[in-house]
């Protein structure tokens, strides 16, 4: 997988470098949203995905080489957090406004360049489709049981879901108890944490 400078002054042994940093506390196969930034929440390289990832319904979001929240008081406790970040494994909870979705930041500033926080973001939703992630094929899902388990995981009543896929709200309901039945979970809970689990790395 091959990562991407987002600024234009960073030159290719730089950006292995922070590709270093990033991967030797996580894997390259880990889907989560990962970040370097500068001590002012300047975003100086960025996983793939974390554009993608950051905004849709979650309090983060990539804005004019930034890393910001959704809110004037989650940028506060975001640059505060940024600021005093340490080489230990430090932890930001972030929520939306509608408190539905949020994002955990994990982030450390490496030994050896303490103007730097690395940072890998948790989120509510999970970071793949269950048919990227594989997850639908191991289930033997359907492509619409896979889109109503789709917008499960991200949190959508099953009236919600009818109404994003324009299906009825017994459809949705039939889709989700036979997703249950394929995946050999009793409860949504379970269903949630398995998709969680399997669709976040």
């Amino acid at each position: 997988m091959v990562e991407e400078a987002v600024s234009a002054g960073v030159d290719k042994g730089e950006q292995l470098t922070y590709d270093q940093y990033v991967h030797s506390f996580h894997g390259a196969a880990d889907a989560r949203p990962r970040l370097v930034l500068d001590r002012h929440c300047a975003v100086l390289w960025h996983g793939p995905d974390a554009a993608r990832l950051l905004g849709d319904l979650i309090p983060l979001r990539l804005a004019k080489g930034r890393l910001l929240a959704e809110s004037s008081a989650g940028n506060e406790a975001l640059a505060h957090f940024i600021e005093r970040v340490g080489p230990e494994c430090d932890r930001l909870l972030l929520r939306s406004a509608d408190r539905r979705h949020w994002a955990m930041i994990q982030a450390w500033s490496p030994r050896d360049r303490e103007d730097l926080v690395c940072a890998v973001v948790n989120l509510s939703i999970p970071c793949r489709t269950v048919q990227e992630s594989g997850l639908a094929k191991i289930l033997g899902l359907t492509a619409t049981e896979s889109r109503v388990l789709d917008e499960f995981a991200r949190l959508r009543a099953p009236k919600e879901i009818a109404d994003a896929l324009s299906i009825s709200l017994s459809t949705v309901r039939s889709h989700l108890k036979q997703v249950h039945s394929k995946a050999g979970v009793s409860s949504a809970v379970h269903l949630a944490r398995l998709v969680s689990g399997y669709c976040t790395r």
